[in-house]
């Protein structure tokens, strides 16, 4: 099974890439006249589909090779290399750069619209790390299954409630709903785990954690992890 320590370093070699698509998003933005809110709508909506494109598939990339590396460990039966999922739509892209604008409308608040477009940066280059994991685990013969696994002691309610479940998802669309949406900074990581395998991390005391939560709060997630924020101290 992929240890912690190997669970650690891919996190952090995706960080290393999500690093270097922030650097350039910064470069560009300190030569960027922000005068115009409109203007800079459109500059960034081209200037972000092509970055996250670039670093998304290099994020993409590096899931695929740590995936097959993790399989050949696990000495999972058959024969299957990983491959690469889709792009992001640019239109998901375009409108994450809408979003991120808005603080220049009325005050100008430039270094907190780049601050929205950075974190939106992060999370749609590593969803290309993630969307990779997502596919070969459906379409792996193994047929192994995934758990979000947690960044450590500052990882979120939500994102702790969602990995005490453990390694139960087949699938990006079996996770549903929620399950599949990741927040800006969040470096949780969806990882493989096959038969026979454990989780690379403590999955009995997230749901004691979730399990006290929830007698307190009832069935209802979000009161969850409301209680859980309160309980724990975390975001």
């Amino acid at each position: 099974m992929a240890t912690p320590a190997e669970v650690a370093a891919y996190r952090s070699s995706q960080q290393d890439v999500v690093a270097l698509a922030r650097r350039e998003l910064a470069a560009w933005w300190a030569m960027l006249d922000v005068s115009d809110p409109r203007a800079v709508v459109a500059a960034l909506e081209a200037f972000l589909v092509e970055l996250v494109a670039a670093y998304g598939d290099l994020a993409m990339t590096v899931a695929a090779d740590w995936y097959d590396q993790q399989r050949e460990q696990a000495q999972a039966p058959g024969a299957f290399r990983a491959t690469l999922p889709e792009a992001l739509p640019d239109e998901q892209v375009r409108a994450v750069a809408r979003w991120a604008v808005g603080p220049l409308f009325g005050a100008t608040d430039s270094a907190k619209a780049l601050g929205l477009a950075s974190g939106a940066v992060q999370r749609l280059v590593q969803q290309g790390g993630r969307n990779t994991l997502y596919r070969n685990v459906r379409r792996d013969p193994s047929e192994p299954r995934w758990a979000r696994v947690p960044q450590g002691a500052d990882t979120c309610a939500w994102c702790r409630m969602l990995a005490s479940r453990g390694a139960v998802y087949l699938s990006r669309e079996s996770a549903g709903g929620d399950d599949n949406h990741w927040h800006n900074e969040c470096d949780c990581q969806p990882v493989p785990v096959w038969r026979g395998q454990r989780e690379p991390y403590d999955v009995d005391a997230l749901l004691q954690q979730y399990n006290a939560a929830r007698s307190k709060a009832g069935g209802d997630p979000k009161a969850i992890t409301a209680q859980m924020r309160e309980d724990l101290g975390v975001n």
